[in-house]
């Protein structure tokens, strides 16, 4: 398989009590989503990128690249509001053996087409390692369109795109334009559609909750990319209800540290966040801890 398709987790970022990194933590996240064929993703949107300090950053990537070992693909998150700090960062990343890296655009000034264009191609001259297009709009306010996407993947060093913007019309649109594309993979990060954009010719799938549970989306991955639909689905409304156990309702910052106290509950890391986020309170880690271990415990593949 191409080390860029499959199933890319975007790693929560593991703090102990001070809020530093949690080394060990980390490892034990990281051998859990290996072993269940799983590449990672660290410092995206679920892993608190834009709240950790850079020499943080440096210290989770070193851990994580020597926790994989070059059993699977580790890409690193360079999204910022200043690009020299994402060119350092990206040297930073390829000298502890990051494999790609991923991007979107800052989130401060409003950007014309022309401006994401100059970016984008700006950062990929500038970067040691293959550059995957990273359109979260949720977070910055911009969305990158079908065409200029297509436009930038004509780059070399361009690899990619991880879409988290939703749409059908998108995502059928995206999916006709590059599912044959050999040198540049779609990766979705609309989780609930994992299923239907693998059997349409979807690389990846970047899902938040397979930080959980890894290989129930690596099952799906593998029905759906071999025709079975009829598992493909099945598996799919199972992870859409894990899902929507920590996201339904909630805001994205009040749903991290939600998977985060689900995640204690089974011995990963602990729940602890970095502002803006808040701490959820001992009250909600012992309903999530006592309402999880019910419903799914036996879908958790940590211990």
């Amino acid at each position: 398989m191409n080390k860029f398709k499959g199933v890319i987790v975007p790693m929560i970022t593991p703090f102990t009590n001070n809020l530093d990194i949690d080394r060990d933590a980390s490892e034990r996240i990281v051998e859990n989503l290996v072993t269940n064929d799983c590449s990672v993703f660290i410092l995206g949107t679920t892993g608190e990128a834009l709240s950790v300090r850079q020499s943080e950053k440096s210290l989770l990537a070193e851990s994580v690249t020597r926790a994989v070992n070059g059993r699977r693909t580790v890409y690193a998150g360079i999204s910022g509001n200043c690009f020299d700090e994402s060119v350092e960062s990206a040297r930073r990343f390829r000298d502890v053996g990051v494999d790609a890296l991923v991007a979107h655009l800052p989130a401060f000034y409003p950007l014309s087409d022309d401006h994401m264009l100059h970016y984008f191609e700006s950062l990929a001259d500038a970067v040691p390692l293959p550059l995957i297009l990273y359109n979260m709009p949720a977070t910055t306010n911009h969305s990158l369109s079908i065409e200029i996407i297509d436009k930038l993947s004509q780059h070399d060093n361009i690899i990619g795109l991880k879409d988290s913007e939703r749409g059908d019309d998108r995502l059928d649109k995206a999916l006709d334009k590059w599912k044959d594309r050999e040198d540049f993979v779609f990766h979705l990060g609309w989780a609930a559609k994992s299923s239907y954009g693998v059997r349409n010719g979807l690389d990846g799938i970047v899902p938040s909750t397979a930080n959980l549970v890894p290989s129930i989306y690596s099952d799906l991955f593998e029905a759906a990319a071999n025709g079975n639909s009829e598992k493909a689905d099945q598996l799919q409304e199972l992870t859409n209800a894990i899902s929507a156990y920590y996201q339904a309702g909630n805001l994205l910052s009040e749903a991290i540290p939600r998977l985060k106290g689900m995640m204690q509950t089974f011995g990963l890391c602990s729940n602890k966040v970095k502002l803006p986020m808040l701490q959820i309170s001992d009250e909600l880690q012992g309903k999530i801890e006592a309402e999880v271990l019910q419903k799914y415990s036996q879908y958790n593949t940590s211990k």
